[in-house]
């Protein structure tokens, strides 16, 4: 059987108690290279295989973990985060649903709800914003046209966007055309990390908060 599971936002205590559970179990691990906190590796058990996907190509991946599922091996598929936000798992699935094979996917606390924590802040206000958006910046991964920041920006929601450091100055740009100057931001790095960190500040220096 082959299980996806979220590791969570970083601390290994912050993985879910099935995904701990799973890890134990496990005969196969591939996991998320430098995404994932190699400390959650220590709830393997002593002969379990180990491989680092990082270093790996999708073809490689499912070589690995394909054959040990059908040898009735436990397969863990280790993403960072929850595997269904910027996981990449849709190709491995699709793979699995074309040859009869079972998986089970199991869910992770996103890094969003992490920076929610540290920030000791609510991402709701009753009667100032009831939405959040989940998204990132155009990089080189093109965004659907509709997705565009500045047309996501237009609803003033709080927003959540992940997997673009190195294109801050055109999100700043973009979100600028509808957020104000003083809008509250954070710039968040390994959030439950041992090294973690955060840089607070306003919109209008967003760029410069992250290349600082």
């Amino acid at each position: 059987m082959i299980y996806f599971v979220g590791a969570g936002s970083g601390a290994p205590d912050l993985i879910t108690v099935r995904g701990a559970k799973l890890l134990g179990e496990a005969d196969v691990i591939v996991y998320a290279g430098s995404l994932v906190n190699p400390a959650l590796l220590d709830y393997a058990k002593g002969d379990c295989a180990i491989y680092d996907s990082a270093k790996m190509t999708l073809e490689e991946v499912i070589a690995v973990m394909a054959p040990a599922a059908r040898e009735g091996k436990t397969v863990v598929r280790l993403h960072t985060g929850d595997p269904c936000i910027y996981g990449a798992i849709q190709e491995q699935m699709a793979f699995f649903d074309e040859y009869g094979m079972d998986y089970h996917i199991t869910p992770g606390i996103s890094s969003f709800l992490a920076a929610a924590a540290a920030l000791q802040s609510q991402f709701t206000i009753p009667e100032k914003v009831q939405t959040i958006i989940l998204t990132r910046g155009e990089g080189r991964t093109p965004m659907p046209e509709k997705e565009k920041l500045h047309l996501l920006a237009r609803s003033q929601s709080t927003m959540c966007i992940f997997l673009s450091a190195s294109i801050v100055d055109q999100v700043q740009s973009e979100l600028m055309q509808h957020y104000p100057p003083t809008t509250p931001v954070a710039a968040c790095y390994h959030l439950t990390w041992k090294d973690e960190r955060i840089y607070r500040g306003e919109l209008q220096d967003l760029a410069k908060i992250v290349k600082e």
